[in-house]
């Protein structure tokens, strides 16, 4: 992680883990064109079979924003939109630095 970027953190459930980590591949390759983004890191959960999360850091909170509205037209977000059946936190975070 960048000193200064922002962090998005969003937790999600979903149906099926398998279509969503298709659909999500499908979607991290996208973004990458997106301005403003720096690396994604996509979790799954080891205790609970239908959380996943993902960790996307932007080089400012308004690269954060534009692709947030950016992603609701984006065609190749819409399967893993789908595939998300719940959103249990979707926050940003400053970084304020690393060890």
């Amino acid at each position: 992680m960048t000193p200064g970027t922002i962090l998005e953190l969003a937790v999600c459930t979903v149906t099926d883990r398998p279509a969503a980590e298709t659909a999500r591949r499908a979607a991290m390759a996208a973004v990458k064109a997106y301005p403003g983004f720096v690396s994604w890191r996509a979790l799954t959960a080891l205790e609970q079979g239908d959380m996943i999360a993902d960790l996307v850091e932007w080089i400012d909170k308004a690269s954060a924003d534009a692709a947030a509205a950016r992603v609701q037209a984006d065609p190749a977000f819409a399967p893993y939109m789908a595939a998300i059946s719940g959103v249990t936190l979707m926050q940003h975070f400053d970084t304020q630095g690393t060890l």
